[in-house]
């Protein structure tokens, strides 16, 4: 208000963007019709990119995250579906009813029976999402015998209504999560074939069709019989086409964006290229959060890391801002003591691992004379310790693996280090090794189910059998069956799960 005058502001998007072509460049080859690679443009297999940036272009599924920036975008939100239902039959029962008139981009009309076909087409076609699904009454089947798989009993349709009804065999916690994953749950129109399409393309609901594809890029247009029917879950994108092109090199994207040749750059730029363009090109550099942990697994079945106090002592000796600027610092990392990531559900800050411990759990720094006394009070100095790191995972800072080798000798141990390939790590070798250095999880979804039972259950299937407790598997099981009836009480049960797993040390974040 100005003296009575009342002042509107609007945003500068919408009409004055629309139009002309939105080029993406990324390093990353983006087709094969191998189905060994997680690559094809095929929504049952592709998950390089993330929606919305790739399958959220062309695909929808019954539920999404809300498309907007901040805390909003962790917000579940009907997409194809008309509302997201509450659970039913004790948490084994979904009954959604999907919005009327949408059409696919060849223009046959959305079906609720379109929805069984893309499930049973992920069990036919040897999808890496099946597992997704598990749940599903006859999935079980399914992965016994693909070829016929049949989901009518688990999945119950009625075109005439609109009703898709899915039943499980138990309560699945992160099932409307798992609805959301890229176009695994996408519906899929008669005369798909249930072979991976390879470069040939599947129609789908969303804004825009892929119309052209090749190992080096793949090209979107409007789709014509796209109509906006929730900006919150699928809006209409303002580019009239979007190219997706991969480069040589990482280099090359970034001159690409430099130079005018590309808008955006899809994936990670090299920390020492990251500071030469925030001196060089300020304008043209942005840093997102990303829910990623990182962290080195100990094996708490192989001495001396079988003694909490040992898992303890090395928490408390490293200097977590250290590794920060390994990082590359501020831009690419923010110092953690604990397994849930900022944002996520239960999130409190926690750190018992720091020099002064405060109320607000802010780390202040390494707290090494009670490493060395607990170390002490294991009797385990002199113990001989080997630390594996990679050579070729760029993910992981140059430095880390002798950094946190160097801690343990400082300790009181008698370290070899061990710097192999990727390649190198087998289940085999993982299993018999005491600790790495190359622990990294990136979010599939925004959620503590996404990475917690996997990490620390006991049949957890990245945890590598390091950690068992079976009393947190039945904690981390109730916390995610709350998260469907009583939000509050969940995020209370996975902060004290958090605690839990952060006392007990397996990991060093």
């Amino acid at each position: 208000m100005d003296r009575g005058r009342l002042w509107v502001g609007v945003s500068a998007n919408g009409a004055s963007h629309r139009g002309g072509t939105f080029v993406i460049v990324t390093q990353q080859v983006l087709t094969s019709s191998n189905r060994r690679t997680r690559d094809a443009v095929d929504p049952a297999f592709y998950y390089e990119a993330f929606n919305p940036q790739f399958t959220g272009l062309a695909y929808d599924p019954l539920v999404t995250f809300q498309e907007s920036a901040g805390s909003n975008g962790l917000r579940l939100v009907p997409d194809l579906a008309l509302a997201i239902p509450a659970p039913r039959d004790r948490g084994r029962t979904y009954a959604f009813r999907i919005r009327p008139h949408i059409r696919y981009s060849d223009g046959q009309p959305l079906r609720a029976s379109d929805f069984r076909r893309g499930m049973e087409r992920l069990f036919r076609v040897h999808s890496p999402a099946r597992s997704l699904f598990s749940s599903i009454v006859g999935a079980a089947a399914c992965t016994r015998h693909p070829a016929g798989c049949d989901l009518s009993r688990g999945i119950v349709t009625d075109n005439a209504t609109g009703s898709v009804v899915f039943h499980l065999t138990a309560p699945d916690a992160p099932f409307l999560f798992n609805l959301t994953q890229n176009g695994f749950a996408a519906p899929i129109p008669p005369g798909t074939s249930d072979h991976e399409t390879g470069s040939r393309t599947v129609p789908g609901t969303g804004p825009y069709r892929i119309v052209a594809v090749s190992n080096t890029q793949v090209r979107f247009a409007r789709n014509p019989y796209f109509q906006e029917w929730s900006h919150a879950a699928q809006p209409a994108g303002n580019p009239n086409a979007i190219v997706w092109r991969t480069a040589p090199t990482v280099q090359d994207a970034v001159a690409d964006v430099e130079h005018g040749r590309a808008d955006y750059l899809f994936g990670l730029v090299p920390r020492a290229q990251y500071r030469q363009l925030e001196l060089h090109s300020p304008a043209q550099v942005y840093s997102s959060p990303v829910f990623s942990v990182e962290f080195s697994p100990l094996n708490t079945h192989r001495a001396p890391f079988d003694d909490v106090r040992v898992r303890r002592a090395f928490n408390y000796a490293i200097d977590r801002a250290k590794i920060v600027k390994l990082y590359g610092g501020s831009a690419f990392a923010t110092v953690t003591c604990q397994v849930i990531a900022p944002g996520l559900t239960g999130y409190r800050r926690y750190c018992p691992y720091t020099a002064r411990r405060r109320a607000s759990g802010a780390y202040t720094g390494p707290d090494l004379a009670r490493a060395h006394r607990l170390v002490a009070e294991s009797g385990t100095a002199g113990d001989r310790i080997n630390i594996w790191g990679t050579t070729d995972n760029s993910h992981i800072p140059q430095g880390l693996t002798e950094y946190l080798a160097l801690v343990l000798r400082h300790l009181g141990y008698r370290v070899r280090l061990h710097l192999v390939t990727n390649a190198t790590f087998t289940d085999a070798l993982r299993a018999r090794i005491q600790l790495s250095t190359d622990g990294d999880w990136v979010a599939n979804y925004p959620d503590p189910t996404a990475y917690l039972p996997q990490f620390f259950g006991c049949g957890g299937g990245n945890g590598n059998g390091y950690y068992c407790n079976p009393r947190l598997d039945r904690e981390m099981h109730r916390a995610g069956l709350l998260e469907l009836s009583s939000p509050a009480k969940a995020s209370a049960l996975w902060a004290a799960i958090d605690r839990q797993i952060t006392d007990a040390a397996p990991w060093v974040t």
